[in-house]
């Protein structure tokens, strides 16, 4: 894992240990320690230690769950979700059912699915960086003059440098 170092200013190759009092980052090039913030610890609500769980998912599981073979219904519980949290309990829960039933065709199916979801979401999220400004076409235009004069008159030199070297001789 990279990492900018507090101590010498450095992006170096940093190793995680194990330390008395928690877990440090060790700079690979002046050996600083960085002490970690201990993990959060995982809420007993919802599927797998997930963040708690909305109104009415419970439900809408246990109704999911009877009638596991419905495309309908899967589409139906996955709706309550608009957000990466949600998806990943929803995941949470799709995952718990592979974990028991590691053959589930429908699970697999609705796993993949959510995980298109949670991609395309995390895609849309993400800052966007502004378009280069574009240069004004009087600008533009300028420069090819100046490059064509620039040429012509390199090509100016050289005829005359041709010419006056004829007339030395």
């Amino acid at each position: 894992m990279k990492i900018l170092c507090e101590s010498c200013g450095a992006l170096v190759e940093a190793h995680v240990v194990g330390r008395s009092g928690g877990t440090a980052l060790v700079c690979s090039a002046c050996g600083a320690e960085a002490l970690l913030p201990p993990a959060p610890a995982a809420a007993d609500a919802g599927p797998a230690g997930a963040e708690a769980s909305a109104p009415g998912e419970e439900e809408a599981w246990a109704r999911l769950e009877a009638s596991w073979d419905d495309d309908g219904a899967h589409r139906a519980f996955l709706a309550l979700f608009g957000d990466l949290a949600g998806l990943a309990r929803a995941g949470a829960r799709y995952r718990e059912v592979l974990a028991a039933r590691p053959g589930d065709a429908v699970a697999l199916h609705w796993r993949e699915e959510i995980l298109r979801r949670a991609t395309a979401l995390g895609l849309a999220e993400m800052p966007r960086a502004a378009l280069p400004r574009e240069l004004p076409r009087a600008v533009k235009w300028g420069a090819v003059a100046l490059l064509a004069g620039a040429l012509l008159g390199a090509a100016a030199w050289v005829v005359w440098t041709l010419v006056g070297l004829g007339t030395i001789r």
